[in-house]
């Protein structure tokens, strides 16, 4: 008989074991009613069809929003595409979509290969650092910088904003999350209203120049414009940096797999793609059930919150074998749900999938010896995890 247990995802320590709890609940109770009265999904088919079914399940904007403050925070939400519905995240998605379309990333490729060596120039000098800060977050918001246009000077503006706007994105955040989280919007919105201005006075055949061409057919407004560059320039580099940073950490705890990768780099894309499920970087979605849903005999009514864990997905054994157990060969890693599903596939899965494969590639190229040097800094919100630190030490193979 399963153990009875309490369920609260709110609490510092379901996020902090929010892994051990999802197995847990995944062995024991697959679908499961937290204490807040909301259901929380786990099973991979049941998780699927959550992701799939946008007629039966969708976002629960309206209930998200109820938790912001009116200001630059609420503007976001009612213009993130990563929380619409259609008919408006249709409008949204088809305006931006040919800017992270298969053939334009990869184009990118050339790019994001010399992003990567740049970086590795300057970590082959070194013999220790943070990868998060040396490798992992300047690599994608660098890639993200050259696909908008702007300079990737001010990273480190976008990387602390990002950081606030995600954390007043958790259910748990409080008034004062949500206040910082409103200043870094209102900061980020001005950044991307000037960068658009400039933009409109030397057109090009970035993602700035994409959507003010949306704004004249009148597919889009200036502000949905500005609010889309905000989300692109949070979406587009902080999964891909924690992603990173899990998979690296994944591999130094897997010696095994390490020196796989080190002697069969032609293994990177299927390795990035075993990183993401392993450890996903997104490791829930909420939704909103529209009508009354069977699902395995549980009833789910009209307007339940719905929290859908991608991590437990991602461990299903009836999909993964030995769910626990982390392989770089695994034949069906690629079908794991980290970056949903559907027609809300996320949007710059091309791009970050790209970025891992290349990055793992030829990392171990040019170092080598990677070694944990400390104890890394997880983030352990609900939806997002990674670490924000990561210190490591290794050594220099050569010179690109």
């Amino acid at each position: 008989m399963a153990i009875d247990f309490s369920i609260n995802p709110l609490t510092e320590e379901f996020r902090t074991n929010s892994a051990n709890y999802y197995t847990r609940l995944l062995q024991e109770r697959p679908i499961a009613k937290t204490e807040q009265d909301q259901w929380l999904v786990c099973g991979y088919e049941n998780v699927r069809r959550i992701l799939t079914d946008h007629d039966a399940f969708q976002r629960p904007t309206a209930a998200l929003l109820d938790l912001k403050p009116e200001g630059p925070l609420k503007e976001f939400g009612h213009n993130n595409m990563v929380g619409m519905n259609p008919p408006k995240h249709t409008r949204f998605r088809q305006s931006a979509a040919r800017g992270f379309s298969r053939k334009v990333v990869e184009a990118m490729k050339p790019k994001i290969e010399r992003l990567i060596d740049v970086l590795l120039d300057d970590m082959v000098d070194k013999n220790e650092g943070d990868f998060i800060a040396e490798f992992a977050f300047p690599l994608p918001i660098y890639v993200i910088c050259e696909m908008m246009g702007v300079s990737h000077q001010d990273h480190d503006l976008f990387g602390e904003c990002t950081a606030k706007m995600l954390a007043s994105l958790e259910l748990s955040a409080t008034p004062d999350v949500h206040e910082k989280g409103a200043a870094a919007a209102k900061i980020l919105f001005d950044y991307c209203k000037l960068a658009a201005l400039e933009r409109e006075k030397n057109m090009g055949d970035d993602l700035i120049s994409l959507l003010i061409n949306k704004e004249r057919e009148d597919k889009m407004s200036r502000d949905e414009i500005i609010w889309t560059l905000v989300t692109m320039l949070i979406a587009g580099h902080e999964t891909t940096t924690h992603m990173l940073g899990n998979g690296m950490l994944a591999l130094i705890n897997h010696p095994e797999q390490y020196e796989l990768l080190v002697n069969k780099p032609e293994l990177s894309a299927n390795a990035t793609e075993e990183i993401l499920r392993f450890d996903p970087t997104l490791y829930v979605v909420f939704r909103e059930s529209i009508y009354d849903v069977d699902m395995d005999g549980h009833q789910i009514a009209a307007g339940s919150f719905i929290i859908a864990s991608l991590f437990a997905a991602n461990h299903d054994p009836e999909v993964f074998e030995n769910p626990a157990k982390f392989d770089i060969c695994r034949f069906n890693a690629d079908k794991h749900l980290t970056f949903a599903a559907g027609r809300n596939l996320c949007l710059g899965h091309f791009l970050a999938r790209l970025e891992g494969e290349i990055a793992f590639r030829k990392i171990f190229k040019r170092l080598k010896n990677f070694q944990l040097a400390g104890q890394p800094v997880p983030r352990n919100g609900l939806m997002f995890k990674g670490n924000l630190s990561l210190p490591m030490a290794w050594e220099a193979i050569g010179k690109a």
